[in-house]
């Protein structure tokens, strides 16, 4: 199940937080996907892929060349609103499959109340394959 190998301690972010802050946390924590809260309730998910400037050449001299980390931007102006999720009960497989049809890296875990409780990403997802085969 979902709940036995997501991540529980969600780093998340605000609609208002900069994405040169959340740019920052994802570097500081080694991740790539920020689950985005208003008033305590999931209103999007932003990715390192939803930082990257389109129109990048493949030359860049910085990161401000490649990734869109300025003071002025902010998360509700790159992030994916209304993320498709997952709840804690629902098999690997399920997660597996909605990853690969529409080519996600992570799904936010919601309970019934819709309140995030985690996040389930492809590493954990083949970290519940190995298990399954000792």
């Amino acid at each position: 199940m979902i709940k036995d190998w997501m991540v529980r301690d969600v780093i998340t972010v605000t609609p208002r937080t900069s994405v040169k802050d959340a740019f920052s946390l994802m570097k500081k924590h080694n991740i790539r996907h920020l689950p985005v809260l208003r008033a305590g309730q999931l209103v999007g998910i932003v990715s390192d892929r939803n930082l990257r400037r389109p129109d990048c050449s493949d030359q860049f001299h910085s990161w401000d060349d490649f990734y869109r980390i300025d003071d002025v931007m902010e998360v509700e102006d790159v992030m994916t609103t209304n993320p498709m999720t997952i709840a804690p009960n629902a098999e690997i497989l399920q997660a597996a499959i909605i990853m690969i049809e529409r080519k996600f890296g992570a799904l936010p875990v919601v309970d019934q109340e819709q309140h995030l409780v985690g996040i389930i990403t492809v590493p954990d997802i083949l970290k519940a394959l190995v298990a399954s085969q000792k």
